[in-house]
């Protein structure tokens, strides 16, 4: 049974920050260094501050990034720069964006989710993908600091008769509350739902739905593990955005590999393509979109790059997802072939192809996977059946907005 309620905001106050664009990040785990360097620079009051502090000399256990989250969190809320609401609702939210050319909408709400233990009986909350433990430590000693959450997990659920739909979709008809602009390009609008028996409605519709986190893995189990250290009940629920799982605008995009510390000598990858797919010659990056889409959904294919030179992988295989038999016959034996030779390879995660053939040509890589996006319903089954993916298996488009709206504990 899923429990969700209402809560009362933190926003930023619109009469002291005129240009709420210039405030808000997209989440954390997806910030380059040079979007830090630039939202640092955007507005002294961007969420950055908080969510992604930078390290200073003479830090200590007193004094560091994290401190200093919990110190600028704390004083944007004394002068007035964010404001918790008095009551407590429910956001509506509402994201318009373009993919392949063509305008969609992701419409979807945010509130609290009562964290819970995943795989018992009782259950309503599944994860799809395995996480690290270096984003947990740093993400534990965050909100250990600032005792907030800053930005939603995203939670998919299936709404069939879309009751919940018809009631977000009502108050969109009103003029937004937040109505802005990201640096991606993409508009992002929220409203207060105030109506209580609307917030009811809601409430009780989601007590019989299952749930699966899209993204915010890291976040929801370190959510939950803060939680057991303490006594009071606020504690015990996570920031979170639903949407449905049917609904037109669920966009998944392909994770590419860009894999580094496989040196020049590429005869074991060589030897793992030879046993397990067969190859087919690519001549160009235009050609590389059509290889991967073509075919059967029993043909997972794989396009690797590296010398210049685009190679596409094809292997037969109904029952595994196509990231599950790339880590399972490329990057694992080659992780354990690299290894065994006091060696150790290091794997840099994109969405985009340019990105990934552009770092092999500078260097900064030994060669790229290019592989397609996993469905979301593919996700969904991995989910409730109780598996998990390897990480970064998935790349929901598009994020959601860190500091439209803040649950301080």
């Amino acid at each position: 049974m899923a429990t969700i309620k209402p809560f009362k905001g933190v926003l930023y106050n619109q009469e002291k920050i005129k240009d709420l664009s210039k405030v808000v990040a997209p989440p954390y785990d997806v910030i380059s260094q040079e979007e830090q360097d630039l939202l640092y620079k955007t507005d002294a009051h961007n969420i950055i501050h908080i969510l992604l502090g930078k390290s200073e000399s003479g830090d200590n256990d007193k004094e560091n990034k994290y401190t200093r989250a919990a110190k600028s969190l704390k004083d944007w809320e004394e002068d007035s720069i964010l404001k918790r609401d008095e009551d407590e609702y429910i956001y509506v939210y509402l994201q318009e964006f373009k993919i392949d050319g063509k305008l969609k909408q992701r419409l979807g709400f945010i509130s609290l989710l009562k964290l819970e233990e995943f795989n018992t009986a009782s259950g309503s909350v599944y994860p799809h993908e395995n996480t690290l433990d270096a984003p947990k430590v740093d993400r534990t000693k965050l909100i250990s600091s600032i005792e907030a959450n800053l930005g939603p997990i995203f939670a998919l659920f299936a709404d069939e008769d879309r009751s919940i739909d018809e009631i977000l979709a009502k108050e969109t008809k009103s003029k937004a509350l937040i109505d802005i602009v990201d640096m991606h390009g993409i508009r992002n609008k929220l409203w207060r739902l105030t109506d209580k028996s609307s917030i009811e409605k809601i409430t009780q519709l989601m007590r019989d739905k299952k749930l699966f986190i899209a993204d915010g893995h890291h976040r929801y189990e370190v959510g939950l593990e803060f939680s057991r250290t303490k006594k009071e009940h606020k504690f015990g629920y996570i920031l979170t955005y639903f949407t449905d799982v049917y609904a037109e605008g669920i966009v998944v995009l392909p994770v590419h590999r860009v894999v580094s510390g496989v040196g020049k000598d590429l005869s074991g990858l060589e030897e793992l393509i030879a046993k397990h797919f067969s190859v087919h010659e690519i001549t160009s990056k235009d050609e590389v979109k059509e290889f991967l889409s073509e075919g059967n959904s029993s043909e997972k294919k794989f396009v690797i790059y590296k010398d210049h030179r685009f190679t596409g992988l094809k292997v037969n295989d109904n029952d595994s997802l196509d990231v599950t038999i790339l880590h399972k016959f490329l990057i694992e034996p080659l992780k354990k072939t690299i290894e065994n030779e006091n060696g150790e390879i290091s794997i840099d995660f994109t969405k985009d192809i340019d990105y990934a053939v552009s770092k092999v040509d500078e260097g900064k890589g030994d060669l790229s996977i290019l592989l397609n996006p996993t469905k979301v319903t593919q996700i969904r089954d991995t989910a409730f059946s109780g598996r998990r993916m390897p990480q970064k298996s998935t790349y929901f488009y598009p994020k959601v907005l860190t500091g439209l709206v803040v649950n301080v504990f």
